[in-house]
């Protein structure tokens, strides 16, 4: 099975109630270097620990989890599944598999339509810039 590697600049949506770094304004990834939590406590997308441990399992057991996109016509992607997970690999520069969600194009990505449109709610959008791998069985 071949695959293609690149670059891409994907579209994340992420709140306060999903992100720590939006709630606080300090990114978990920063705050946390060392821990031990047992496997028993859960923790949600805006605790102190979730990022630092999804980091960990990327790095081990999830490494290879496809995170599902769109591509749009403004060049940009518009992630649609694993927002934290895109997040963390675009600051620790981890590759990311992805898996596009259809061979259709979206018009433009939800950052590029806020512009044109003028909505003052685009705080919960951001782009960032990934390394990505593309499997062959996705392409099909």
């Amino acid at each position: 099975m071949s695959s293609i590697k690149g670059k891409i600049n994907a579209v994340i949506t992420l709140s306060p109630s999903t992100c720590y770094y939006m709630r606080t304004g300090k990114c978990s990834l920063q705050v946390v270097n060392d821990f031990y939590v047992p496997s028993l406590p859960r923790t949600t997308a805006a605790d102190l620990l979730y990022c630092p441990r999804l980091y960990k399992a990327m790095c081990s057991r999830d490494k290879h989890k496809p995170v599902s996109i769109t591509p749009c016509e403004c060049g940009h992607a518009e992630i649609l599944s694993g927002h934290q997970r895109v997040c963390i690999a675009s600051k620790k520069g981890l590759e990311l598999v992805i898996k596009p969600t259809g061979i259709r194009f979206k018009k433009s990505c939800p950052t590029c339509e806020g512009q044109l449109t003028f909505e003052k709610d685009q705080g919960t959008h951001r782009i960032v810039n990934l390394s990505v791998i593309v499997k062959d069985d996705y392409i099909k």
